[in-house]
């Protein structure tokens, strides 16, 4: 009855806020348009709620009952309003290291050692969980012939930074030593994720290096120093109900325990200490050297300003440059995991990822693999698979290549070692 009367009030909404956002029309380049418009109104929806909290210091994600509204409705577009049972795979909730996960076994494969993935979900940090992702993990699960190990990481405001990152550390390192208690072959152990979880995701490959198996990153966020990138420049107005540089702001704020009300300074910029040490950084998010050409990604180039707010500033400095929580700095990549990054044209997001894995190419002497998507957009991954009416055609392109990408790196490896 609850997922009946949410469904109402989003097309109620929904139905307003297109009418109002009609000049904000969906780009041409994307398929499915009236979906993503959908997507793009509620979104709206909720960032005008959000960020006018977020104004007067008030953070709505604290608040229980908002954040099951979230779940909820998310869950509804991903999952529909009475998905069916997935039979094809096993689902259990155990914990690893005293962290709670849910595992996905594929029933169609019977292996005594399994290669796994260690996935770590999106939804900017505090948003969403395993129980949302459930079905789409379902759906990889089956597609891939992976074990999945989805970490029900703590999660802000309550648990800020590096509390979501510790538990995911845990949980990794305990499957990686071989005491996860599952079926695991523990050189084949892959972590992943998206968005915020990507980052996590990103952060632990660093750390672990050669005792991970591969990275696979959809959509990471993976940076808070520059909030000008290109790709956060051509996104200023355009769908920024599914891809906001706000709303990305707050994230990063609320994740490390900041006051969300700065999230202003951050899209300006104003947040970086203006120190040699600090500013260095910049260099590994230069346009002009880390954007393939070839991508035709953007016109956009690379901007710097002389903003600066000295309190932000000072709070944020050490935060900013931290590898752990921004790996696009990351100074050192030699010896990183072999790397699948996936990317889509309409994302904030977007060029932080590309820089990142043509630096991974150029000095990390792992192998990498970059699928750009240009009819995409943020968050397009987790709808593979989905049985609703918000089933996009490039969501199922996407896991498909991953599949095939995994049947040749992994499974085909598993059979000939030597290969």
């Amino acid at each position: 009855m609850l997922k009946w009367f949410l469904g109402l009030g989003v097309l109620v909404a929904v139905g307003y806020q297109i009418c109002v956002s009609v000049v904000h029309p969906v780009p041409t380049e994307l398929e499915e348009r009236d979906k993503v418009a959908v997507l793009d109104a509620i979104g709206h929806i909720g960032n005008n709620v959000l960020l006018t909290a977020a104004r007067f210091g008030v953070d709505l994600a604290a608040y229980r009952p908002v954040k099951l509204l979230v779940d909820s409705v998310y869950s509804l577009i991903l999952n529909g309003v009475s998905p069916e049972p997935y039979t094809d795979v096993e689902i259990r909730d155990i914990t690893i290291a005293e962290v709670p996960v849910r595992v996905f076994i594929p029933r169609k494969q019977k292996k005594a050692m399994f290669p796994a993935m260690i996935y770590l979900h999106g939804g900017g940090w505090p948003w969403l969980s395993v129980d949302v992702y459930s079905r789409f993990l379902s759906h990889l699960c089956n597609a891939t012939n992976l074990m999945i190990i989805a970490v029900r990481y703590r999660q802000p405001p309550s648990h800020i930074y590096p509390v979501s990152l510790n538990d995911c550390r845990n949980v990794t390192w305990s499957t990686l030593a071989g005491k996860s208690g599952l079926p695991i072959h523990p050189r084949y152990v892959i972590i992943g994720g998206d968005e915020a979880g990507g980052n996590m995701a990103a952060a632990l490959a660093l750390e672990f290096r050669s005792k991970i198996y591969m990275q696979i990153l959809l959509n990471p966020k993976l940076q808070m120093f520059d909030f000008l990138t290109p790709s956060y420049q051509d996104h200023k107005n355009i769908l920024t109900g599914v891809t906001s540089s706000a709303r990305s702001a707050v994230d990063w704020l609320r994740y490390t325990g900041s006051s969300v009300s700065w999230y202003p300074a951050l899209l300006n910029n104003a947040h970086r200490f203006p120190s040699s040490e600090i500013l260095q950084h910049q260099s590994y998010l230069d346009a002009d050297t880390f954007l393939p050409s070839y991508l035709e990604l953007t016109k956009s180039k690379t901007v710097t300003t002389k903003d600066y707010d000295s309190t932000i500033g000072k709070e944020l400095k050490d935060l900013i440059t931290s590898e752990s929580l921004c790996p696009a700095l990351a100074s050192n990549t030699k010896g990183v995991p072999n790397a699948y990054i996936v990317t889509s044209q309409f994302d904030v997001h977007r060029d932080e990822a590309v820089m990142y894995i043509t630096r991974l190419h150029k000095d990390s002497g792992s192998k990498v693999k970059l699928k750009h998507y240009k009819q995409a957009f943020q968050g397009f991954f987790p709808f593979a698979g989905n049985k609703s009416w918000f089933r996009f055609n490039v969501s199922d392109q996407a896991l498909q290549e991953l599949v095939e990408f995994i049947s040749f790196q992994v499974h085909r490896v598993m059979k000939n070692p030597a290969s």
